[in-house]
């Protein structure tokens, strides 16, 4: 099995190089970092998302944020090759405050080629399955019928845009699976950084329950579920991986996470960069 081919995504379709598949997940700077953030984040110069996919050298951005931003906002994103940006916060209350303004910005966004439900899933596949009671439908920001309009009217928009969510290894569970046919990419996050060693046993995992569903994996380049700097022995260990999916067509591309970490002098993030500019040009 080689890569996937560039048919299977939208215009423009993807080239035949790691680096046009990498994206980046983006967030304002200070949301998350600086001494009343929840993860021990450190401070530094605030660095917006698109002059952060730049110091990495990715092309593509994903806009994960709360509320609705001025025109001016969106200037920074006019020469970003692709955007998804999120229609979810992981609440049914920020759907609904965020569609109406995400749809509106297809008609004026022609990089915009996809949507994102962030923080989907509200429970842990790990603890369900230790439950004694049997979850069937995992619970979800968005209802069943919810899913089935909004996937509905991403068909009937005049161009083709993907509709993505985020699911995380510890949400594994077969009570996930109902969602699967109202999206067209999974991206596969891992919480927290020890189980990055568990991370070829959780991704058989993932595609024994979703078999063939298009997937970006998510690369964290901080430990969010360990509330500290993520090591460069993870980082590589991650990213190895990552390669070995991408060349045998597991994956479509990946996800680096976070636009504000780029400043901070993190070894992950250095890591990161240097194995961008190494690998950005192979092909398949």
């Amino acid at each position: 099995m080689g890569c996937i081919s560039s048919k299977e995504n939208n215009f423009p379709a993807y080239e035949n190089n790691l680096r046009d598949r990498l994206w980046m997940w983006g967030h304002d700077s200070g949301v998350y970092d600086g001494p009343d953030g929840l993860y021990n984040i450190p401070l530094s110069p605030p660095i917006s998302m698109a002059d952060g996919i730049k110091d990495m050298g990715i092309p593509n951005v994903c806009v994960i944020r709360h509320g609705v931003p001025d025109d001016d906002y969106l200037t920074q994103f006019k020469d970003v090759k692709r955007i998804a940006w999120t229609l979810s916060m992981g609440t049914n209350e920020s759907y609904q405050t965020l569609k109406n303004y995400v749809f509106s910005l297809r008609d004026r966004m022609p990089n915009l080629t996809g949507y994102f439900l962030d923080d989907f899933f509200r429970f842990s596949g790990e603890r369900a399955s230790d439950n004694s009671s049997v979850i069937d439908v995992a619970p979800a920001a968005l209802s069943m019928e919810e899913m089935n309009q909004l996937y509905g009217e991403t068909l009937a928009y005049k161009r083709r845009l993907d509709l993505a969510m985020v699911l995380y290894t510890h949400q594994l569970h077969p009570s996930i699976q109902w969602s699967m046919k109202y999206v067209d990419v999974v991206s596969l996050w891992i919480w927290t950084g020890a189980d990055i060693q568990k991370i070829e046993e959780n991704f058989k995992k993932y595609r024994s329950l979703v078999p063939d569903k298009r997937t970006l994996l998510g690369i964290y380049m901080w430990d969010f579920g360990g509330k500290k700097e993520l090591s460069q022995d993870f980082m590589v260990k991650q990213l190895d991986f990552a390669l070995r999916l991408y060349k045998e067509g597991q994956i479509e591309g990946m996800i680096f996470h976070c636009t504000p970490l780029v400043n901070k002098n993190l070894k992950a993030v250095d890591y990161a960069r240097e194995w961008i500019a190494k690998h950005g040009d192979e092909r398949c």
